[in-house]
């Protein structure tokens, strides 16, 4: 999920910067930032001590921030196999031998005290799929997706499709940040409701595989997308590790030796002494880490870590989350753009690109158009030319002081843009330079930075009682940024659904929600609870028919500020139970299944469920593209000529292009995905030549299940652990 700038698009990027820098927010105090937050008081919602009135200034009677912030989970109050002679389990249906007797992971009631007969069936597929993710599509603990040699229908046995000879790699490696993040979310949700041991030890076993992933680089803070072994080309694969058999000379320009491995917290035995061969021998290899991360691989670690950092037992294992998680924050670069309004020649790239209809602002938002000074906050990238001489210590503090500012009043100041857009750009052809930038955070102009900076700092200070992240928050973030401000502005710039980039609000969307979850009453709070409702839920995910948006909505709680609350809690039921393997065969790990088009169509004709086409508008804000500093930057062709194809739209010029789903689709009749919350929900169809060779993590259900849980938005299987039972067999039979 790499957003690539490439030369053909360097213009574009220019032109970003450029708008980042004449979109941002005139600087403003916290009063400013505040006025309308302030006021407006409903009746039921979560700002009843804020004074009433359409600008009441704030001072220090009316804070940004609460005196303090809670955690998002509690821990259960005990195991509930504690005293009973019960042994909790984590991997459903697994099997061991003890004292020469079989036992098996099975489901018991540990408010009745009996094993369990007729189990809830959406209990049962969520611990399949914790199962089929555990032991099949996590590496060493790194979420990734299995690869067969061959064709898995969905009523394939799992003795035949976990086979290790069907094994044929693995996929999405790339991601495994992320999702890894998102599978210790599910994790601590589980453990939250189950409260058992091994349920405990589970959570704290996925912390330290994300942690692992940070200690990897040797930098404090700096996240590997994801570590392997390369061993010599033609050793054999296992399913066990992330192994590359590769020529030392043939591993990308992302990959890096691992300093000192055997300093490496928790990394992979296997790393240090080798694999099985299969034959008596064992492979060896050099342990490796692949960088350039992402804001998309960070957001999976920085919504985890502050959930599970209550859980956590191990104060040892918790000052490694908040060093992490706090030094990545304080190593990012503070750069500023100051004087925008002095450059009539930016304004008028800015006029012009607003003219083309892709701004959509409220009439009560922040006016972009009117700044003068832009903050943006990057993360210098580690490459083989500066690998040695990268800053692995960790800064102390949030950074409040510009490393870099940039005066559009300057006669070389669009040569000094275009130099640091070089910097931003990802471009194998060119040398690697040392200060490359892996990301960017633009919280004067996008929505989505805004939030995420807010949540990662808010979680800082909790972690660590610093008041200095508080300071950060309300006098950079908001006082000077007016990040809340520009958080409400999330989907100002969205495409029509033919040409956007689904994954965007996925990312965004859990950030705001955790720090929702921390934040007590405080303007702050009602200002996310609208980013929540008004950005995410109306602009946005309305017709998604998402599970995990709507169990973070309705876990907020009843707030006027929150009118879809009923509604969405109401849908989650429904949705999840719709989440598995293919129509008939739910408990089936989800695959790259044929789904031919005309078959998706039919389905929703039979259902009464429509279609819809694109109006011309829409057709023209994917396909027009701009023209930015007299470069011609081309859109995204959705038309095609008219063939017959199921669900065709004919547009004005003769030309068509494919209808969507009205509606999020049915899980079973949506394209496969490794997470399907985050992937387009109303394309129809989904062809592959040789069904079933790709297997998704599964934790698209876990995740939002387990949370439903928690929140009683689902109901069934209360009380129901996983416990050793003993099967009544020996161990030879």
């Amino acid at each position: 999920m790499t957003r690539r700038l490439t030369p053909a698009i360097l213009a574009l990027a220019g032109a970003l910067l450029t708008l980042s820098a004449g979109c941002g927010s005139d600087p403003v105090s916290a009063a400013d930032a505040h006025a309308a937050e302030a006021g407006d008081d409903t009746e039921g919602s979560d700002a009843d001590a804020i004074p009433d009135g359409d600008a009441v200034a704030l001072d220090a009677s009316t804070p940004a921030l609460p005196s303090t912030l809670g955690p998002t989970i509690t821990a259960p109050a005990a195991d509930p196999l504690a005293g009973i002679g019960g042994e909790s389990c984590p991997v459903y249906q697994d099997t061991r031998c003890e004292a020469g007797e079989l036992q098996r992971c099975d489901v018991f009631d540990s408010i009745a005290h009996i094993w369990t007969t007729a189990q809830d069936p959406l209990l049962r597929r969520a611990l399949l799929y914790d199962r089929y993710y555990d032991r099949y599509t996590s590496a060493d603990g790194q979420t990734v997706e299995r690869r067969f040699d061959q064709a898995m229908p969905a009523d394939t046995p799992e003795s035949v499709w976990g086979a290790p000879e069907h094994f044929a790699g693995w996929d999405g490696a790339g991601d495994a940040a992320i999702w890894t993040g998102v599978a210790l979310v599910s994790d601590a949700y589980r453990y939250a409701v189950t409260g058992t041991g091994a349920d405990y030890r589970r959570m704290e076993d996925r912390t330290r595989t994300l942690l692992t992933m940070f200690d990897v680089t040797g930098v404090p803070g700096y996240l590997a997308r994801y570590h392997f072994l390369r061993v010599a080309p033609g050793s054999p694969v296992t399913d066990q590790h992330v192994v590359r058999a590769a020529a030392a000379e043939s591993v990308g320009r992302r990959d890096h030796a691992i300093k000192d491995p055997s300093a490496v917290p928790d990394l992979p035995a296997a790393y240090l002494s080798g694999y099985p061969d299969g034959a008596g021998g064992t492979v060896t290899g050099t342990p490796m880490w692949n960088g350039h991360p992402s804001i998309d691989q960070y957001s999976g670690p920085t919504v985890a870590f502050p959930i599970v950092w209550d859980l956590l037992r191990d104060e040892d294992l918790k000052a490694r989350v908040a060093r992490h998680l706090t030094c990545y924050l304080n190593r990012l670069e503070r750069v500023e753009i100051v004087h925008l309004q002095s450059n009539p020649t930016l304004l008028e790239i800015v006029t012009s690109y607003f003219a083309g209809g892709a701004l959509d602002l409220d009439p009560d938002d922040i006016d972009l158009t009117q700044t003068d000074t832009v903050v943006m906050f990057l993360l210098r990238g580690i490459n083989e030319s500066n690998l040695a001489t990268y800053d692995a210590t960790c800064p102390d503090g949030p950074p409040t002081t510009a490393a870099r500012i940039y005066d559009a009043a300057d006669e070389d100041f669009l040569a000094q843009l275009f130099a640091l857009v070089g910097e931003l750009t990802e471009d194998d052809s060119k040398p690697e330079s040392p200060t490359e930038i892996a990301h960017a955070y633009a919280p004067s102009l996008r929505g989505g930075d805004a939030g995420h900076l807010l949540q990662i700092a808010a979680a800082a200070w909790r972690m660590t009682g610093d008041d200095r992240y508080r300071a950060f928050i309300e006098d950079d973030l908001i006082g000077t940024i007016a990040a809340d401000r520009v958080a409400l502005t999330a989907q100002a710039f969205r495409l029509p659904d033919w040409c956007i980039s689904f994954y965007g609000d996925h990312i965004t969307y859990p950030a705001i929600w955790q720090l929702l979850t921390a934040l007590g009453k405080s303007p702050l709070r009602r200002t996310m609870l609208r980013v929540m409702n008004e950005e995410m839920w109306d602009k946005a995910l309305v017709t998604h028919r998402s599970a995990k948006f709507a169990v973070m909505y309705a876990s907020l709680g009843e707030d006027a500020l929150l009118p879809a609350h009923a509604q969405i809690a109401a849908d989650v039921p429904a949705i999840l139970a719709g989440v598995g393997g293919p129509v008939g065969s739910l408990e089936a790990p989800r695959r790259t299944y044929d789904l031919p088009r005309a078959e998706v169509v039919a389905a929703l004709s039979e259902a009464g469920l429509a279609t819809r086409c694109p109006t011309e508008g829409e057709r023209a804000r994917c396909e027009d593209g701009q023209t930015i500093l007299g470069i011609p930057v081309a859109g995204e062709d959705i038309s095609h000529p008219c063939d017959g194809r199921p669900a065709e739209c004919v547009m004005a010029d003769g030309e068509c292009t494919d209808a969507l789903a009205a509606q999020g689709l049915p899980p079973q009749l949506r394209q496969y995905a490794d997470f399907m919350w985050q992937r387009d929900p109303f394309s129809m169809g989904d062809p592959n030549a040789v069904d079933g060779t790709r297997q998704s993590p599964g934790r698209d259900l876990s995740e939002p299940y387990w949370m439903a849980r928690y929140y009683g938005l689902v109901r069934g299987g209360e009380g129901r652990v996983l416990a050793w039972r003993d099967t009544g067999g020996s161990c030879e039979e």
